[in-house]
This record gives structure tokens, C-alpha cells and sequence, in this order.
């Protein structure tokens, strides 16, 4: 069974936050075949780190990384 992780980055300063969680999903993706959901609360941050993003889309796939909107308040 193929595990699923889900992570989560509220982006504080800069692009450390995004940099780090983005940098694990893809390594996750990529080197153990893991399925990675990350939900970030300020896609704009997250552009010019990966530019083929969309700071508008809700939900999207990006080099074999879900993207999604983190909404606030939280959706369960």
C-alpha cells in the first residue's frame, strides 16, 4: 500500500517556510513514490519557487505534488 502524507505550511517570512515544506514533498514524490498533498496558506509565496504554479487555483498538480489552497478558517 502506497502511503499518502499530507503537509501543511503557513508561510511566515520570506520563502523558508514554503522552500522547505516544497522541497520535502517533491523528495517524498520522487525518491520514495509517496502520494503528498501540501496546502499552503499563501500560494503567492509559493510562484516564484516553482513559476509554472498558479497563485489563483485552488487545488493543483505540480511536478508530481497536489497544491492546494490551506482555506482559513480550516475546512474539514
Amino acid at each position: 500500500m502506497k502511503a499518502s502524507w499530507d503537509i501543511f505550511c503557513s508561510v511566515v517570512d520570506n520563502y523558508g517556510d514554503i522552500g522547505v515544506t516544497w522541497r520535502l514533498a517533491r523528495q517524498l514524490v520522487a525518491e520514495h513514490q509517496q502520494g503528498v498533498r501540501l496546502w499552503v496558506d499563501d500560494l503567492r509565496a509559493f510562484v516564484p519557487l516553482c513559476p509554472e504554479a498558479d497563485a489563483q487555483a485552488a487545488r493543483q498538480w505540480q511536478q508530481g505534488v497536489e497544491v492546494c489552497q490551506w482555506p482559513q478558517p480550516w475546512q474539514p
